[in-house]
């Protein structure tokens, strides 16, 4: 019976909700094989497979040949990380070698991934996580004019908030030798990767100034010796016999709206865009190839 009790004893044990400490063993108990390295739970990387990480809300994910050849060659300090699929190792073997000797990740992907990735299936096989392209303040401008840096003229956007169509204009900008753009902080849209790819590079040549104030910032550009020249379908001077010689701010309406009545009050210059009046108003972004083309072929021809 004693030895019964004892058993019975044995099987009592006092319970309780509180957890019970775990045990603790020291280093020199546990074998070498069982211990865990920093990094050991994660499989090794190979290559340059980037580690993971999480896009900062100040950098964007650039897609399109000419956007990410652009970024490369205008800003390549500002890269973070590099994807493209293995057709393009060949056209972009200096970006890959600039990531290696700054010790920045790439990854060749499939075209399904790189899609995912970047959200369109217009990346043509490369995207560039890098820092957002810096949009200039009215002080960058009015510095960048008084040290004379920059030539050509100047286009206004009042109102336009499509960023495609801004994607378009900035490419044309950039071919015609326009200065900067220009527009409403509060409208003017984002140079998003969408806009960018449809830019085919021109978002890094042409910087694109927010004004807080477009009326007295134009105001401030008369006085430097600009003058606003606005553009509309049905009214002002055909634009093949206007005068366009001097300091020029261009300023193109939104296709809605076109120009507003407060900018439109500070015009120097109005100008007609000819045509046959079959259609109301012509696509924004043609109209500015139009005005921008003559402008052009005016100081070439003097």
């Amino acid at each position: 019976m004693k030895h019964a009790r004892k058993r019975t004893a044995a099987k009592k044990r006092p319970t309780s909700n509180l957890p019970q400490p775990a045990t603790v063993r020291r280093a020199e108990e546990i074998p070498q094989s069982s211990r865990k390295r920093p990094g050991a739970e994660r499989p090794p990387r190979s290559g340059n497979r980037p580690a993971p990480r999480h896009q900062d809300r100040s950098e964007e994910k650039f897609h399109g040949l000419r956007a990410c050849e652009a970024l490369f060659a205008r800003r390549p300090g500002d890269i973070v990380r590099v994807y493209l699929v293995e057709e393009r190792k060949r056209q972009f073997a200096a970006l890959l070698d600039s990531c290696v000797r700054e010790r920045k990740g790439f990854q060749v992907v499939g075209p399904e991934n790189l899609e995912r990735l970047t959200g369109s299936i217009h990346h043509e096989g490369i995207a560039i996580l890098a820092r957002q392209i810096r949009r200039w303040t009215f002080a960058d401008l009015l510095g960048a004019i008084d040290r004379g840096d920059l030539r050509g003229p100047i286009l206004h956007l009042d109102g336009l908030q499509n960023p495609h169509n801004l994607g378009s204009i900035l490419r044309t900008a950039a071919h015609f030798g326009v200065a900067a753009i220009t527009g409403a902080e509060a409208s003017l849209p984002p140079l998003s990767p969408a806009a960018v790819r449809v830019a085919e590079g021109a978002a890094e040549a042409v910087p694109v100034c927010d004004l807080g104030d477009p009326q007295a910032d134009l105001r401030r550009l008369k006085k430097a010796g600009y003058r606003i020249a606005t553009s509309s379908s049905h009214r002002g001077e055909p634009l093949f016999s206007a005068t366009l010689g001097g300091k020029l701010v261009l300023v193109l309406g939104g296709e809605g709206e076109g120009v507003s009545r407060g900018i439109d009050a500070l015009a120097d210059l109005r100008l007609l865009i000819p045509g046959t009046g079959a259609v109301e108003s012509l696509n924004v972004s043609v109209a500015c190839g139009i005005l921008l083309g003559e402008v052009w072929r005016r100081q070439i021809t003097g």
